[in-house]
């Protein structure tokens, strides 16, 4: 595999991380087009997603390394966290029948389980990502390849809630 392959694979799921980071929020405020639900309960699946993840994580990152590898491991991550996204607006099937302003107990799990999924799996690649990219160049380079990773990934995170916002 190729530095430059792997830089690429770093700077845009930085980008759509970023971008779906941003979103997510705005989806959940928007009256128009979202669940049009208070910012007390956006705090509220964020609290939920953080006890998903917390309970998931390790075993999962652990497991998967040791079954699967660096590689593997790093599709599966890249296949279940920015394309899960893709679930989240059938919240609005699940919330449709809550009050406005509100949040149903079903909506709050799913979106708490659905993000936290998505984080689970995006932590796998920002785990995984590095060592691939550090077994591409030799020892005495490694430092100015990961300044260049993040200098990029940087730059794509800094575009990334711009995009969101259109």
């Amino acid at each position: 595999k190729s530095t430059r392959e792997h830089l690429l694979v770093y700077w845009v799921y930085s980008f759509l991380i970023v971008s779906l980071n941003e979103s997510f929020p705005l989806f959940c405020l928007s009256k128009a087009s979202g669940l049009a639900i208070r910012e007390k309960n956006i705090a509220n699946i964020f609290w939920g997603t953080s006890l998903f993840y917390l309970t998931i994580h390790y075993v999962v990152l652990i497991e998967m390394v040791r079954r699967f590898g660096f590689y593997k491991t790093l599709r599966i991550g890249a296949f279940f966290s920015v394309p899960f996204c893709c679930l989240i607006p059938l919240s609005l099937l699940t919330n449709r029948d809550a009050p406005e302003g509100t949040l149903a107990l079903s909506t709050f799990f799913f979106l708490s389980l659905v993000y936290a999924i998505i984080r689970v799996f995006s932590s796998l690649l920002y785990t995984t990502l590095p060592m691939t990219i550090n077994r591409t160049v030799s020892a005495h380079q490694r430092g100015t390849l990961q300044g260049l990773a993040m200098l990029g990934g940087s730059v794509a995170k800094a575009c990334g809630p711009a995009f969101a916002g259109i």
